[in-house]
C-alpha cells in the first residue's frame, strides 16, 4: 500500500478555494459599489434635472404672476374709465333734455302767461309767474306734466291779483336717475 501525504493538496485546495471565494467576494463588493456609485450618480443628476426645472417652473409662475397683476391693474384702469364715460354719457345726456326744455319751454306757454322766475332747489324746479286765466295755469302745468324731465308738476299757490290777472307758483319734481 502506498501511504501518500494528501495534506499539501488539501491545503493548497483550502487556500485556492478561498482566494476564490475572497475574489468572488471583492467582485461582489465592486460591482455593488459601482451599483450604489451609478445609482446616486444618476440621482443626484434627476436632482439637479429637477432643481433645474423647478427654477424654470419658478421663472414662469413668477412673470405669469407678474402679468395677471397687470392685467387687473388695466381690467381695473378699463373699468374705471367705463364708468368715467358712463358718468360723462349721462351727464351730456341730461345736459341735452335740459337743453331741449329750455328751447321748448316758451312753445309750452300760452301767450297770456309769461314767467317771472325759475328756481331750482334740491330735485325741484320752481315756475313762478303770471297768467291771465285760470285756464292759461292748467294747460302749461299740463304741458309740464309731459315732459320726461319731471316726475310730478303741482301748484304751490295759486293768487288772484286785484288787477284781475293770476300769480301762480308751480312745483315741479324733477325725476330722479333720468339716465337709468
Amino acid at each position: 500500500m502506498l501511504a501518500v501525504n494528501l495534506l499539501p493538496w488539501r491545503v493548497r485546495l483550502q487556500q485556492r478555494r478561498r482566494q476564490q471565494s475572497f475574489s468572488l467576494l471583492g467582485c461582489v463588493l465592486l460591482a455593488t459599489v459601482m451599483m450604489v456609485l451609478s445609482l446616486w450618480w444618476r440621482g443626484s443628476q434627476t436632482q439637479g434635472q429637477m432643481h433645474r426645472t423647478l427654477a424654470v417652473i419658478s421663472q414662469q409662475h413668477e412673470a405669469l404672476q407678474r402679468q395677471l397683476t397687470r392685467q387687473q391693474l388695466l381690467l381695473q384702469q378699463r373699468d374705471e374709465l367705463l364708468k368715467a364715460q358712463l358718468i360723462r354719457q349721462r351727464k351730456k345726456d341730461e345736459h341735452q333734455r335740459w337743453q331741449q326744455f329750455w328751447l321748448r319751454l316758451p312753445m309750452l306757454m300760452q301767450d297770456t302767461l309769461w314767467l317771472k322766475r325759475v328756481e331750482r332747489r334740491q330735485g325741484v324746479l320752481l315756475f313762478e309767474g303770471q297768467a291771465q286765466s285760470m285756464m292759461a295755469i292748467q294747460d302749461f302745468r299740463h304741458q309740464l306734466m309731459r315732459q320726461p324731465l319731471f316726475a310730478a308738476v303741482k301748484p304751490a299757490s295759486v293768487q288772484r291779483q286785484t288787477a284781475g290777472h293770476y300769480r301762480f307758483v308751480l312745483r315741479a319734481r324733477m325725476q330722479e336717475n333720468i339716465g337709468e
